[in-house]
């Protein structure tokens, strides 16, 4: 909203001033123009964030087909793309501040979290109170540093006046602290009227320290961190599923061997191709596939339905525990096991 969609209102308009003298005055070719091209390039940007989402949602490979191949094969990812273009628009052409101030959950969720030693954007009551117009009329020693100019409301995206204390509304944009800073300095006085703080450092003046909330979350976090950081090392750029097909027994072969039917799922997590053989731990059992592929597409999944044929002199227990290994470049690069039945000898 910022960083994009304000600074170009900002480029075509005018800054807010300019903006109101706009809307207020009749249409005519400049009106239109100016109208015009903003909300162009707010659709434009809006469809390219939908398409962004999109990706993360579906995949970038489904969306490319929905953008290159005809309308009518992909007609629910077009609509789709149309929503959510129309959706990202409207909120950042007409909504706006309206969906932190009303629809996020941020700001409920964060007030929940804050106490008195967490820094905010704040207003330091003790030094700007009261405040008062610049006047040769009033003694300045009796007045504080604040001189009411409203700038500090005027910048905030969500309107609210940071002098009245913390609010669910505020985004912590720190607008209001650039706008008075400059006041300030205009002033010749210190900057930071309002600025980061805790409350007990606005009431008590109580300098800011980390305390055991703080120092939770930290611990919290890093165990965070850990975690993640061990399921990425952890993490098989193949994942393999093998289960025995539902409904089947085992099959006594014709030359005294046992086999039993399973199905394997194989999905590449990387982002490339894989050539790999399917295998058996045990090097005395052997597999015979009825549906068998070699390449493991990039970021694709493949189905494998085989039979697993072992010796009978090799079977001890009704069930035991077969072992599959997934090799590529001479490694093994994943591994899933499961149950083989038949009578032993």
């Amino acid at each position: 909203m910022e960083m994009i969609f304000r600074r170009i209102e900002y480029w075509i308009e005018g800054d807010a001033v300019r903006q109101k003298k706009l809307d207020a005055q009749s249409w005519n070719a400049e009106k239109f123009i100016k109208k015009s091209s903003k909300h162009f390039l707010f659709i434009l940007i809006s469809f390219a964030i939908a398409n962004t989402f999109l990706a993360y949602l579906i995949g970038s490979d489904v969306l490319y087909k929905i953008i290159t191949e005809p309308v009518g094969q992909h007609i629910s990812g077009f609509i789709s793309i149309c929503i959510f273009t129309a959706i990202f628009y409207i909120v950042f052409a007409y909504v706006r501040e309206v969906v932190c101030t009303v629809i996020c959950p941020y700001g409920r969720l964060q007030g929940v979290l804050l106490d008195n030693q967490s820094l905010i954007v704040a207003y330091d009551e003790k030094r700007g109170e009261p405040r008062g117009k610049i006047s040769k009329d009033f003694k300045d020693s009796l007045k504080g540093d604040c001189v009411d100019c409203g700038l500090c409301v005027q910048v905030c995206p969500t309107g609210i006046d940071i002098r009245k204390g913390t609010q669910l509304e505020c985004v912590n944009c720190t607008a209001c602290i650039d706008a008075c800073d400059e006041v300030m300095l205009k002033l010749s006085k210190p900057k930071r009227l309002i600025g980061f703080y805790n409350n007990d450092y606005i009431k008590d003046g109580k300098p800011f320290k980390v305390g055991l909330k703080g120092y939770g979350y930290a611990i919290v976090l890093f165990i965070a961190v850990v975690l993640f950081s061990s399921l990425i090392y952890k993490r098989q750029n193949v994942e393999t599923t093998v289960l025995r097909a539902s409904g089947t027994l085992f099959q006594t072969r014709t030359d005294g061997t046992v086999s039993n039917l399973y199905n394997a799922e194989l999905i590449n997590k990387t982002n490339k191709a894989i050539y790999f053989k399917f295998r058996s731990e045990n090097k005395a059992d052997s597999v015979l596939f009825i549906q068998s592929q070699k390449v493991l597409p990039k970021e694709g999944t493949i189905h494998l339905t085989f039979f697993l044929i072992r010796k009978s002199d090799n079977i001890n227990s009704y069930k035991s525990e077969v072992k599959f290994e997934v090799i590529a470049d001479g490694e093994i690069i994943s591994t899933a096991s499961t149950s083989f039945f038949a009578n032993p000898k």
